[in-house]
């Protein structure tokens, strides 16, 4: 069962990233990569309702007056209790440098008070860094956020980046691309661990679970076996996560 629920989506049971920011900043890329800031929110149970309230009728309006174009939340479901996923894309590390956009909506004195009344709602928050690694990602650029996700995080043993895109690229990515499904790998980078990697694809009902995985269905069970055994030792899985987007909170 545990090689079934944390590989459902991305044959990513035992798969992980290294990529350090300073490689992807060397890189010969023109164009920067997919980059957003996230943001996990435990809010306390007795002041749920008053922070979804905040989000709704202050955060969102103020996000988009200053001038954030996008965001998605998600709530967690299967994972830690009354935990809120907010992803933000953003272009460069320079928009870090100005005024955030609740200062610029509302002001400082205006956005200070918004703030204090978010952290009366929770009991802590954290954010980082996520860069998606589009190499070994099977995505659509500009496709709509999925309505349910399931995500999987792993962390990779110490030199085995080489051979862990080779399997993805060779062993996975060609399955997933023939079937046309969506996957998406991401790096954690600053304010995380960098050698942690969250692979991430979309589930239409909890029942999905109950039948073979695609690769599972594209390979077999004894083919699905042979390549588990491809990637033990590359990397340990951590967590597995179900979540479903907020669609009042997101734009």
């Amino acid at each position: 069962m545990q090689m079934r629920f944390v590989f459902p989506i991305s044959a990513a049971a035992l798969l992980a990233v290294s990529l350090s920011c300073q490689n992807l900043a060397q890189s010969d890329r023109t164009e920067a990569p997919p980059r957003s800031r996230v943001q996990v929110v435990h809010v306390k149970p007795d002041m749920l309702n008053e922070w979804l309230d905040l989000q709704k009728s202050e955060v969102v309006p103020t996000l988009k007056k200053g001038g954030v174009k996008t965001r998605t939340v998600y709530n967690t479901n299967i994972g830690t209790g009354f935990e809120y996923l907010i992803v933000t894309p953003f272009g460069k590390f320079a928009e870090f440098d100005a005024e955030g956009a609740q200062v610029k909506a509302l002001g400082q004195p205006a956005a200070a008070r918004l703030g204090e009344k978010l952290r009366k709602c929770t009991d802590g928050n954290a954010n980082w860094i996520i860069t998606e690694l589009t190499s070994i990602s099977n995505t659509v650029p500009g496709s709509a956020p999925p309505e349910k996700i399931v995500s999987t995080r792993i962390r990779i043993n110490p030199g085995k980046m080489p051979e862990f895109e080779n399997l993805m690229k060779t062993e996975i990515l060609p399955i997933y691309q023939k079937r046309k499904l969506p996957l998406t790998v991401n790096q954690r980078g600053l304010g995380a661990n960098p050698n942690d990697v969250v692979i991430t694809g979309p589930i239409s009902k909890y029942a999905e679970f109950d039948s073979p995985s695609p690769l599972e269905r594209a390979l077999g069970r004894e083919g699905l076996a042979k390549l588990f055994s491809k990637f033990t030792g590359v990397g340990t899985p951590i967590e597995t996560i179900v979540r479903t987007r907020m669609a009042d909170l997101s734009f």
